[in-house]
C-alpha cells in the first residue's frame, strides 16, 4: 500500500501497556480525555510531554497523576476551565513508542487516551512502515491493534480525519446512535451509555457534548 496521487492512507491505532506514559491515571480516571499536544527534549534522555485534559474531574485526576510511576512535575500551564494543558517530564523513554513511528516516516495526526490505553491517528506512506512500526512495538510488549486503515482525500483536515471528533468521542457518539440514544422516545439514557462505556454519566454527556459541537463547528457552522 503506497500513497497514491490525491488521497492519503490512515492508520488507528491503539497502543495499550501498563508502563505506557499516563496510563495508571488513565485507568483511574477513564472519564477524563487526555490529548497529547507535543513533546519535546530538554536534554540527552529528557522527555517534556504536553496534555490537553478534558472533563469535569480534575481533583481525581491529579490525585491519580501525583502516583502516577510513568510521569513527575506535573505543572498546569494552561487552565480553560473545562479543559488544562499539563506539562509533565517522562520518567523512562523505555516505552516512549511514538517518536519511533514518526523516524520511520509515520506522520502522527492525533493521539488521545482511550480503551485502556492511547488511540494514535497516524499517515502511513506504506504498509511495510506500518508493519515495522508494530513490530518495534511489539518487541517491547506495547500491545499494538489497528482499529482502522482507510484512505482520506487530499484537502480533509489533516488534524482530524474525521470532522473534528477525536477517535474517544466517535466511539462514544456512534455508540449513542447505535443504541438508540437520539430517537424520540430515547432506547438508551446517558446511564445506560456509561454502563456500557465504563465511565461516569457526566463524563458521557460531556463527551456528547463536546463531539456535537465539533460535528457542527466542522460542518454547519462551515
Amino acid at each position: 500500500m503506497s500513497d497514491s496521487r490525491g488521497s492519503r492512507s490512515i492508520a488507528e491505532i491503539t497502543l495499550v501497556h501498563p508502563e505506557l506514559v499516563l496510563t495508571p491515571t488513565i485507568e483511574a480516571v477513564p472519564e477524563m480525555e487526555s490529548e497529547l499536544e507535543y513533546q519535546t527534549i530538554a536534554a540527552p534522555g529528557t522527555y517534556y510531554l504536553f496534555f490537553k485534559v478534558t472533563g469535569d474531574s480534575f481533583d481525581p485526576f491529579e490525585a491519580a497523576l501525583a502516583t502516577d510511576p510513568t510521569v513527575s512535575e506535573p505543572t498546569v500551564i494552561i487552565d480553560g476551565g473545562e479543559f488544562r494543558v499539563y506539562r509533565m517530564r517522562l520518567t523512562s523513554a523505555e516505552r516512549l513508542v511514538l517518536p519511533e513511528a514518526a523516524a520511520l516516516g509515520l506522520r502522527i495526526l492525533h493521539a488521545t487516551s482511550g480503551r485502556g490505553g492511547w488511540i494514535a491517528t497516524l499517515e502511513v506512506p506504506a504498509l511495510e512502515t506500518l508493519q515495522a512500526f508494530r513490530a518495534y512495538c511489539r518487541d517491547r510488549d506495547v500491545e499494538f491493534t489497528v482499529d482502522r486503515l482507510y484512505h482520506a482525500n487530499e484537502g480533509e483536515q489533516e488534524a482530524s480525519p474525521l470532522y473534528g471528533l477525536t477517535p474517544v468521542q466517535r466511539e462514544t457518539l456512534r455508540l449513542a446512535y447505535e443504541r438508540g440514544y437520539f430517537e424520540e422516545p430515547r432506547d438508551a439514557s446517558v446511564e445506560d451509555l456509561a454502563a456500557e462505556l465504563g465511565i461516569s454519566s457526566s463524563a458521557v454527556s460531556s463527551r456528547l457534548r463536546r463531539a456535537l459541537e465539533a460535528l457542527v463547528a466542522n460542518t454547519v457552522a462551515r
